[in-house]
């Protein structure tokens, strides 16, 4: 995989900062400090290239801080535009397939980057994303809710049973009670029913026995329930906290996935921007082109001989004032379905043979100045009409072997 970026961490001291990545333009190098993006210049929050593979920052980055140097590619215009009836250089043709190669790069490792981000590594070898992780979430927030509801029912149970074990220590209350009255009434009528108030007497001590002990057993269930209730009321806290995390985990799995959408939507535009650049339908002449009635808005085709597509011109917009079609001279139209009535717009037109444009003109015009560096190709000579100026900082360079005539 190609090297687009290169990360550093900072500490507080190093200025310099090397990277491994190619490019066409330093302008194409971007540089970021913890996340905030930084510019060229003489600034103190700025940088410079040391040398073309390094760059230096006017104050050093601070300690922990994270670096980020990386590439990218200007991919709002070709590098290099190609003209009828000139010259195309082999670097112009590279330098713009490196340019596209780079936009593609780039736009890949963007994807990548947004798709490792919207998942998490199980620590296993496998993958699982932020969704199936915040589903899993709510499954335990779920079981955690339903686990609460159960303590709760748990609780008012307790609670039910406390309350008729209280209910039952006061009817033995009331039952001592009564068995107290009944003894002193006894001892009262006759001293002979002193045994028996005795006995009831004893037999009322047991049941105030048996009231209290009912009453502490009333209080051990009061205890386990509010413990119950507290469990409970924890077990919700913990099912709300899991709830809300689990909601975190949804949103940051809805903007992964937001984040993984737009990278994959720049790069199907990266992608189409490549595969429609120059596509011509090749067509033998005018009358080879396709009706406009069927024919798809935007489609590009080449007319490899335009003899008498002046004629036409009715159907054609933005053609050059005079031109004459010739079967040496191609043509390149793009249709306009959308305009009222349906034109072939023009693009550009070109000698199929780049030499014949000589030979089939009746006058050659060279200018004035020559404002451009011109080499003479090897084993040729060359002529130009008089006067001719060659413009400050430039040069005519003449092969051995070879002459420049001036006439």
């Amino acid at each position: 995989m190609a090297v687009t970026e290169n990360t550093y961490t900072g500490n507080g001291s190093t200025t310099n900062y090397s990277f491994t990545f190619p490019y066409l333009k330093e302008s194409d190098v971007k540089v970021t400090v913890a996340g905030s993006a930084k510019t060229n210049g003489t600034g103190s929050d700025q940088w410079q290239f040391a040398n073309a593979t390094t760059v230096q920052f006017n104050t050093a980055p601070a300690n922990s801080a994270a670096i980020r140097l990386y590439r990218e590619t200007a991919d709002t215009n070709l590098s290099a535009t190609f003209y009828a009836g000139s010259a195309i250089k082999s670097q112009d043709l590279n330098d713009n397939f490196t340019q596209n190669l780079y936009v593609t790069q780039e736009v890949r490792d963007d994807s990548a980057l947004a798709l490792t981000n919207s998942r998490e590594h199980d620590g296993d070898g496998t993958y699982t994303t932020a969704i199936a992780k915040s589903t899993s979430a709510v499954s335990t927030a779920n079981t955690a809710s339903t686990n609460a509801s159960a303590a709760v029912t748990t609780a008012n149970t307790a609670s039910t049973n406390a309350t008729n074990a209280v209910s039952t220590a006061n009817t033995a209350s009331t039952n001592a009670t009564n068995a107290v009255n009944t003894a002193n009434s006894a001892t009262t009528t006759a001293n002979s029913a002193v045994t028996t108030a005795n006995a009831a007497t004893s037999t009322a001590n047991t049941a105030s026995t048996n009231a209290t002990t009912a009453v502490n057993t009333a209080n051990s269930a009061t205890t386990t329930a509010n413990s119950a209730v507290t469990t409970a009321n924890s077990a919700v806290t913990t099912a709300n906290a899991a709830t809300a995390t689990a909601n975190t985990a949804s949103t940051n799995a809805s903007a992964a996935v937001t984040t993984a959408n737009s990278a994959s939507a720049t790069a199907t535009a990266s992608a189409n921007t490549v595969a429609n650049s120059a596509i011509y339908q090749v067509v033998a002449n005018y009358a080879a082109l396709p009706a406009l009635n069927s024919v798809d808005n935007g489609k590009f085709y080449q007319v490899s001989d335009s003899t008498s597509i002046e004629n036409n011109f009715s159907a054609i917009t933005g053609e050059p004032s005079g031109f004459t079609g010739h079967s040496g001279l191609s043509v390149k139209l793009k249709s306009n379905t959308t305009a009222s009535p349906k034109v072939w717009e023009w693009q550009e037109y070109y000698a199929n043979d780049p030499e014949t444009r000589y030979r089939k003109k009746l006058i050659v015009e060279n200018l004035h100045t020559i404002d451009e560096n011109y080499t003479i190709g090897t084993n040729n000579n060359a002529f130009s009409v008089g006067p001719v100026v060659v413009a400050a900082n430039k040069t005519v360079t003449i092969p051995a072997n070879s002459l420049y005539f001036i006439g």
